[in-house]
């Protein structure tokens, strides 16, 4: 069976990259990123690599559609979240490659975090409150586009003072929230027409950049609710595919859905590492049944620079965390078992 992922200068890629040669070693893996030097530098567990020459846009989806038939691909797997939704929308050129994912409409009603609201509320699914204009919003609260992935461009507002000069600045296509107290946790699920065939819950233990950033650090965590919000909304939304529900689970036992990632999920090591197999339903049984352990996994190096963050604002809990949980502690990348894989996401940071 021949797989493709990409970009491979991704930590996630990475990830599964490492997962599948690993557990099916039959699989030829062909990887790809249109970073020139990822050629030279790039993870030992890549068969082959290919570097394209477009990095976004037709010409990108193009020759993506041209190295699945070229090579003849089983299965696609792509991981950079600003391109999935180009990709999906041209999905039947992809051939048997994506037959595997949902459509490109039913991603933008998960995706598009205001379409995603309005679904969560007519399924009665606990969401943030919404406010109309900056002049109602309350301190603090929340500013996100409705159409990118994660934490990306989301602004928390904590003064009038913000408040007031990004008002003056703002950008169409955004959403206006209330803040909602609490640690943030994730149920991430392969599902197959809406039917949620694998789950696994996790809980944030610390973010870069520590205000709203991306995962660094987590560990197990579950509550029942999870699944049955999953149950609910792909019930309604018949995805296929990877997909992670993101939740704030309040101090008066809330749990608010936040947001929904029908892709590839940046924490994906932790339920990997935890003995979850996201990948049975693609690929099968594992060669090599790994037993199910609790642990807790973290990415290098951007963990190191988050524990100085936190640091810096007199919050110490995280590191001693980690280091109380040292023993348990897994990388999601080494430098010592696998050093290009390890340079690439490095450079891939200071060179893009």
């Amino acid at each position: 069976m021949k797989v493709l992922i990409g970009e491979i200068s991704s930590y996630k890629a990475i990830v599964i990259a490492k997962f599948l040669k690993t557990n099916y070693p039959g699989i030829v893996l062909i990887t790809y990123d249109y970073l020139t030097f990822i050629k030279k530098v790039h993870t030992k567990y890549s068969d082959e690599h290919i570097t394209l020459n477009a990095k976004s846009g037709k010409a990108y989806i193009d020759e993506l559609i041209k190295l699945c038939h070229d090579n003849v691909i089983d299965i696609f797997i792509p991981v950079h979240s600003d391109n999935v939704g180009s990709i999906l929308q041209a999905k039947g050129l992809f051939g048997k490659a994506l037959s595997y994912t949902g459509n490109f409409d039913q991603y933008l009603r998960l995706h598009n975090k205001d379409v995603l609201q309005n679904v969560a509320r007519e399924l009665e699914i606990d969401t943030p409150n919404n406010y109309l204009s900056f002049k109602e919003a309350r301190i603090p609260f929340v500013v996100k586009p409705t159409n990118k992935s994660s934490s990306k461009g989301v602004l928390y507002l904590k003064s009038e003072k913000s408040k007031n000069t990004f008002y003056l600045e703002h950008e169409n296509d955004i959403i206006i929230q209330e803040f909602i107290e609490g640690f943030g946790c994730g149920y991430s699920v392969f599902v197959r027409d809406g039917k949620v065939l694998v789950g696994y819950g996790h809980k944030r233990l610390a973010e870069y950049p520590i205000s709203g950033g991306s995962s660094v650090y987590r560990t197990s965590f579950f509550d029942p609710r999870m699944h049955s919000i999953a149950e609910k909304l792909f019930n309604e939304v018949p995805w296929s595919g990877f997909a992670m529900i993101e939740f704030k689970f309040t101090p008066d036992n809330r749990l608010v859905l936040i947001e929904v990632n029908p892709r590839i999920w940046g924490s994906v090591n932790q339920g990997l590492q935890c003995g979850i197999n996201y990948f049975e339903p693609l690929f099968g049984i594992a060669k090599f049944n790994k037993c199910h352990k609790e642990v807790n996994t973290y990415l290098s190096p951007q963990i190191y620079l988050s524990l100085i963050q936190y640091i810096l604002r007199f919050n110490c809990k995280p590191l001693i965390n980690f280091i109380i949980n040292i023993r348990k502690n897994n990388g999601d990348l080494s430098l010592i078992k696998d050093p290009g894989a390890y340079l690439s996401v490095i450079l891939r940071k200071i060179l893009k």
